[in-house]
């Protein structure tokens, strides 16, 4: 029912703590759970959260691997085990204001994740448009009457969803689109062309003879749909064989082993290491980050991807069939005022990433503090507003 606490019960799942499986129903979640879900139900309504969040607790993590039982690989919790469980006796209102802190922090990670599908989502409009649909071209043969080409717009009309947006360019930028379609169905005197032209692929990798004391690793397992999740610090002795890879800002990397699974991300920070299994596409200039970003990633093209990639267990593509993704050569001006028009989408979106680690990691600190009584529960506000 609508504020249960889901907890999955099988090995590795309890063990790495991450909040896909432990979360509270939704309305539209309400339904029949799977048998390897324990259920945890708040006797008072007023404790739901509280709930929620003990189930998080790391002393409430270590006891149920303890209570773990099984063939290794596939050992299960019991959820009689978990009655035992001790914990510091709080009282309702204690417990109340408890929830609250940490839920006041989670909604606000929750709106920065929803702000960024937004912000992503018309980064993306604005390169199909401009660049795959070619919507102001069509737009413009609209206006005289013309029928252009359907090649490139999936069978849609073009015709009538690209001509309320015309208004909306600026005219230096309207300016810069070609007045008709070619044969091939793009903008007169653009060329067909690939990501190569206008980024490197995997253009730095330590060696043995200049690697690092120490690296921030970045793998495919925690790299999903342009997030990276988590960073792991690993000495030299300790990094894996993968961790090669140089990672600048402005780069973006994209998975070559079960690329549909959307490990990719563009990079705004510095320092990191990544994976040998990705593909990292440098711009040759500043101009080219966001394109070169958004049609890497594109939901056409890591479909394309998953469907080129073969060698049965580990189904990859060579690095090569990355930086081969389709690209119209437009004008470089263009291409700038893309830039400009989609950077400040893409910076806020990685602000906001960076603001969610500080609110997870604050979230995480405060939680068993607060369960233990060490950290009272106004400091803990004070603590949440700051970082909130």
């Amino acid at each position: 029912m609508n504020g249960d606490t889901l907890i999955a019960r099988i090995t590795p799942c309890l063990e790495n703590g991450k909040g896909a499986q432990v979360r509270i129903l939704t309305p539209k979640q309400i339904g029949q759970g799977s048998t390897e879900f324990i259920v945890m139900r708040a006797k008072h309504p007023s404790d739901r959260d509280f709930v929620y969040y003990l189930s998080r607790h790391p002393v409430f993590r270590s006891f149920a691997i303890k209570q773990m039982t099984g063939t290794s690989g596939r050992q299960r919790v019991a959820w009689q085990s978990l009655t035992d469980f001790e914990f510091k006796e709080i009282q309702l209102e204690e417990r109340r204001a408890v929830a609250a802190v940490l839920a006041a922090l989670d909604d606000k990670i929750e709106l920065n994740r929803r702000m960024n599908e937004t912000l992503e989502a018309m980064a993306r409009a604005i390169f199909r448009d401009w660049f795959v649909t070619f919507g102001p071209t069509r737009a413009k043969m609209a206006q005289r009457g013309e029928a252009p080409s359907n090649s490139k717009a999936g069978g849609e009309d073009p015709q009538k969803e690209n001509v309320a947006r015309a208004p909306y360019l600026a005219p230096d930028i309207w300016s810069l689109f070609p007045d008709a379609l070619d044969e091939d169905g793009k903008p007169e005197g653009w060329n067909s062309g690939t990501l190569a032209e206008v980024a490197n692929l995997n253009p730095e990798s330590w060696s043995r003879a200049n690697y690092p004391d120490s690296v921030e690793y970045v793998d495919l397992s925690n790299t999903k749909w342009g997030t990276i999740e988590a960073i792991t610090s690993c000495s030299n002795e300790t990094a894996p064989s993968r961790a090669q890879r140089i990672l600048r800002p402005g780069d973006t990397i994209v998975g070559t082993v079960r690329p549909g699974n959307g490990s990719y991300a563009y990079v705004s920070a510095e320092g990191f290491t990544g994976s040998t299994g990705f593909a990292v596409l440098r711009p040759k200039r500043s101009i080219f980050r966001e394109v070169v970003y958004l049609a890497s990633t594109s939901g056409e093209n890591i479909d394309r991807l998953a469907h080129l990639a073969d060698g049965g267990a580990y189904p990859a593509v060579r690095p090569e069939i990355v930086s081969a993704t389709e690209f119209v050569s437009a004008p470089e001006r263009l291409i700038a005022e893309f830039s400009s028009s989609t950077s400040a989408l893409i910076d806020r979106a990685e602000a906001n990433k960076r603001e969610i680690e500080t609110l997870a990691a604050t979230r995480d600190l405060l939680l068993p503090k607060l369960m233990s009584g060490e950290v009272r529960v106004s400091d803990a506000e004070k603590i949440a507003g700051e970082v909130a």
